[in-house]
């Protein structure tokens, strides 16, 4: 093989890995118990925790008394037990009424 040939094969691996590479994931849900900033902050800290995740961002749900919380992660395998586990004893202050990836890519 020829110097040409391995620098193209390998600049299409390396392109294809790039195309190919893990897009974040959003998942949205839906909560209630959250009635202050600290009970923000432990839902983000909590969130934060759960595998590869970036950001977490908390605004007034469509419902009153209900929050919606976007997550953004690396991984495309969340689930909302998993997101439960991660609250821990805050769990029953803090519930995770729906879980659901989000068809539009993360940003």
């Amino acid at each position: 093989m020829t110097r040409a040939a391995i620098l193209l094969a390998l600049l299409s691996l390396f392109t294809t890995s790039l195309i190919a590479g893990d897009q974040p994931v959003a998942y949205i849900a839906e909560m209630t118990g959250m009635v202050c900033a600290g009970c923000k902050d432990h839902v983000t800290a909590s969130f934060t925790k759960l595998d590869g995740v970036s950001k977490v961002q908390i605004i007034p749900g469509d419902k009153p008394g209900t929050q919606k919380v976007t997550v953004t992660s690396s991984s495309s395998a969340l689930t909302k037990e998993q997101a439960v586990a991660a609250l821990g004893t805050s769990a029953s202050t803090y519930i995770v009424h729906t879980w659901k990836k989000s068809e539009q890519p993360a940003n």
